[in-house]
């Protein structure tokens, strides 16, 4: 019961702030019956995924008048810095936040996958911004993993016109997140080998993510190379 209504106070702050309809949260109507269809062919992009650590234990110790403020302030944080970089916000899930690059799908220009990499960067280094204010009306202090992957995805468009994505790559993004150190990122393998020629970056191999005994598939922590 409180996990959904988590979820439910979260997607309705995040409904809030995004104002474009291609990237706006999917509502239920009672009415409507609620159909998805696939749009075009599947296509390769770079997802990502940003992680509360312990909200469960974070929000018990908010006063229930609090709660909505707490996930406005890191969710209106997260979101601003993502669309930044030409990210677009898909949905919360949980205390989690996905969204993708759409500048990827074209695997030969290096422009959308900096951006993104970037975009991580940039979420780590909000970090501070937000507890301060957070701190600042006796919130507290938010903690979080950032996981990115880049894989073939199917765009699925619902009745009321909104967008989300599906596939392997999305349930792989969201795996690996729990090996990401505290407020740092990590990526897949996949976006490894689209970005490690980049001269800005060096990589270190963080772990493995292992669905079976039968599959290893490398994860990499991300630095800037100077």
């Amino acid at each position: 019961m409180k996990e959904n209504l988590t979820n439910t106070l979260t997607n309705s702050i995040l409904k809030k702030f995004l104002e474009s309809p291609s990237s706006s949260l999917p509502v239920e109507s009672k009415d409507k019956e609620y159909i998805v269809s696939p749009v075009g062919t599947p296509k390769s992009f770079c997802v990502g995924i940003i992680d509360i650590i312990d909200s469960t234990k974070s929000v018990a110790s908010i006063p229930s008048n609090k709660t909505s403020r707490y996930y406005e302030i890191y969710l209106n944080t997260m979101a601003k810095t993502v669309t930044q970089f030409n990210g677009y916000i898909l949905k919360t899930m949980g205390d989690s936040l996905l969204f993708y690059f759409p500048d990827t799908c074209y695997s030969d220009r290096k422009f959308g996958f900096l951006s993104c990499i970037e975009c991580g960067f940039s979420l780590m280094n909000a970090h501070t911004k937000l507890n301060h204010e957070l701190e600042s009306e006796g919130l507290p202090r938010i903690d979080y993993r950032i996981s990115f992957d880049y894989g073939i995805v199917t765009v699925m468009k619902t009745a009321d016109e909104s967008i989300d994505l599906v596939g392997p790559t999305i349930n792989t993004c969201a795996k690996i997140n729990y090996i990401s150190p505290p407020n740092e990122m990590i990526i897949g393998s996949d976006l490894y080998e689209k970005t490690k020629g980049f001269h800005e970056y060096k990589f270190k191999k963080a772990g493995d993510y292992s669905s079976d005994q039968k599959f290893s598939y490398p994860i990499y922590s991300v630095l800037r190379a100077n």
